[in-house]
């Protein structure tokens, strides 16, 4: 028994204490390739046409270099769905355990408070993001997707404003949801979009953009559990490495609805 827990744990490499925990305790390798879609949850959000971008930074910034990137725009969507929660940390293991993701990596000084199973996973690259949304039948949001999904009267409960060296994610869906249903959009971690930065188009109306073919960074969206609340904004963009790993960025995935966008 002994000689197979060692074996386990050369295994489970940077996963630590939490794929060894879940090993243990009967988390099951699945075969590879996309996993069975779960529709319950996903929350379906309706094609059409909507305002993408936000006067926020002229009327409250000054137009503050940060913000100015957000010129308001008439974008045109496909229907698509979107996972009600952040992706947590056991899904992520899942798609470890089938031989498809890549393992993210354990925060340095503090990983037990950012490895709990229903903690969104944090430390996987862009790449990482795309491979499990593949695997899950799905994809990375686009910006507009994700701008879309994110607004309404209600922006949803959000954890944010916590100290750097002390503060970390909470477990997903503990806050209520927002408009559409969505859980998370504002705060607790950041989210991977598909795009990669740049200045928006805005001649005219744009249908279902995929941001410019080419660049250095991607957009992240949503604010997250160390942010000021000025980010939590369904507008607000972010530019991060794809290459990167960091403790506020994780993913959650969306799903085309009859037509690709």
């Amino acid at each position: 028994m002994n000689r197979a827990i060692q074996k386990m744990k050369k295994q489970i490499g940077i996963f630590g204490i939490l794929t060894f925990v879940l090993v243990l305790s009967g988390g099951t390798a699945r075969a590879a390739g996309a996993e069975s879609p779960v529709s319950e949850d996903r929350v379906e959000i309706p094609g059409g046409e909507f305002m993408m971008g936000s006067h926020y930074c002229a009327e409250r910034r000054n137009n503050d270099e940060w913000c100015r990137d957000e010129t308001p725009h008439r974008v045109f969507l496909n229907a698509f769905e979107m996972d009600k929660y952040e992706v947590t940390n056991r899904q992520y293991q899942r798609c470890f355990e089938a031989g498809i993701c890549e393992p993210n990596e354990l925060h340095e000084n503090r990983p037990s408070d950012f490895n709990r199973p229903h903690q969104p996973v944090v430390f996987v690259t862009w790449s990482d993001a795309r491979t499990y949304c593949t695997w899950k039948g799905g994809r990375l949001p686009t910006e507009a997707e994700w701008e879309r999904a994110a607004q309404g009267e209600n922006r949803g409960d959000a954890h944010f404003g916590q100290p750097y060296d002390q503060g970390a994610p909470r477990k997903v869906g503990e806050g209520d949801p927002n408009s559409q249903g969505l859980f998370d959009m504002m705060g607790n971690v950041y989210e991977w979009t598909q795009d990669w930065y740049g200045p928006y188009p805005t001649q005219g109306l744009q249908k279902n953009p995929r941001g410019p073919d080419q660049g250095h960074e991607k957009v992240v969206r949503g604010g997250a559990w160390n942010s000021p609340f000025y980010k939590l904004r369904p507008s607000d963009r972010v530019a991060r490495s794809p290459e990167l790993r960091y403790s506020d960025v994780g993913l959650r995935c969306v799903y085309s609805v009859n037509q690709e966008p």
